[in-house]
């Protein structure tokens, strides 16, 4: 009885090693997902708080808006094009009046904005759970499509700000939460500058002004949020 027990024990398990073994394979979910989409586009719009110089007549903050254009690069880089509009209102400032009473009126102010960018995501060509941080920075040129107010026909010609056009220097960051393939989301928050001219008439000696320099930087806080198109 014992020999036939050890027989039977010995068969099942040649039996065991001569049975294929059948595996099953285990898929583990992952929270990051490839990025494989190269370009995507859309509008944003937000607000920006401005510096508007030492006299105060530079452009005002004001609503923000516009259109991106992007395109991955290689790993975690991608350029961007930016076209932005800050439609806004700056003082028309009288040199030679008394201090307290140099504004004589207020004109409307269309800064438009023109850049490029490099943009590094934090995570690569990845996101996770559909967020993909990111950093930017960039620069291109700035100028008012606003026309002249008639207020300031009053003005002597050295007395007269004209923004012209300066550069513009942008860096920042933000996020994008992508909705799906093609459809996501994306906050920017923005640092940007550019210079403004000091009209001649404000270093006329005979006026009580120190120390006036030819131009200054002046500065912006952006917080946009814009819809993306993806392909």
């Amino acid at each position: 009885m014992r020999a036939s027990f050890r027989s039977l024990k010995w068969t099942l398990a040649l039996a065991s090693l001569a049975t294929p073994a059948v595996c099953h394979a285990q898929t583990i979910p992952s929270s990051y997902e490839y990025l494989e989409q190269k370009q995507e586009i859309g509008p944003f719009v937000g607000h920006i708080s401005t510096n508007a110089g030492r006299f105060g007549f530079g452009p005002k903050g004001g609503t923000a808006l516009g259109v991106r254009w992007g395109i991955e690069m290689s790993g975690p880089l991608s350029f961007e094009g930016v076209v932005g509009l800050l439609d806004s209102e700056r003082d028309i400032v009288h040199p030679g009046r008394e201090v307290g009473d140099q504004v004589v009126g207020v004109a409307d102010a269309l800064m438009t904005t023109i850049d490029v960018r490099l943009k590094f995501s934090l995570m690569g060509a990845r996101a996770w759970k559909g967020i993909s941080p990111f950093i930017v920075f960039g620069g291109g040129m700035a100028f008012d499509a606003a026309a002249t107010d008639t207020l300031e026909s009053d003005l002597l010609a050295a007395d007269r700000f004209d923004f012209g056009s300066s550069f513009y220097g942008t860096m920042g960051g933000g996020s994008r939460w992508f909705i799906s393939d093609h459809f996501g989301l994306r906050a920017d928050g923005v640092f940007s500058f550019w210079k403004l001219d000091t009209p001649p008439g404000f270093s006329d000696p005979d006026r009580s002004f120190e120390a006036v320099e030819e131009s200054e930087w002046s500065r912006g806080l952006s917080f946009t949020i814009s819809a993306l198109y993806r392909w």
